[in-house]
């Protein structure tokens, strides 16, 4: 912060010039944190991902590999989309 502050009072003492340095030294600021705020949304990002992925192989752990419902119908009742328990609607 101590650096910041030197350069930005070092920009005092240049003449007509100043407030176009000054103007630049502040674009400058905002896009290193503009930057940074970039990085650190990536990094939440990935790491949010990586967790998602990290539960659900903890709750296939947990619970044991699913078994696909729709195929154990299929091989039991012979058709593909069940169409012969339609109730009435």
């Amino acid at each position: 912060m101590q650096l910041l502050q030197m350069i930005w009072n070092g920009i005092s003492g240049l003449g007509a010039g100043t407030v176009i340095l000054k103007a630049l030294y502040i674009i400058f600021l905002g896009a290193v944190f503009w930057m940074i705020c970039e990085l650190f949304k990536y990094m939440v990002n990935i790491l949010s991902k990586l967790a998602v992925d990290a539960l659900r192989y903890l709750t296939i752990v947990v619970r044991g590999w699913p078994k696909n419902v729709e195929e154990d119908e299929e091989g039991k009742s012979g058709t593909h989309w069940n169409s012969g328990n339609k109730g009435p609607r």
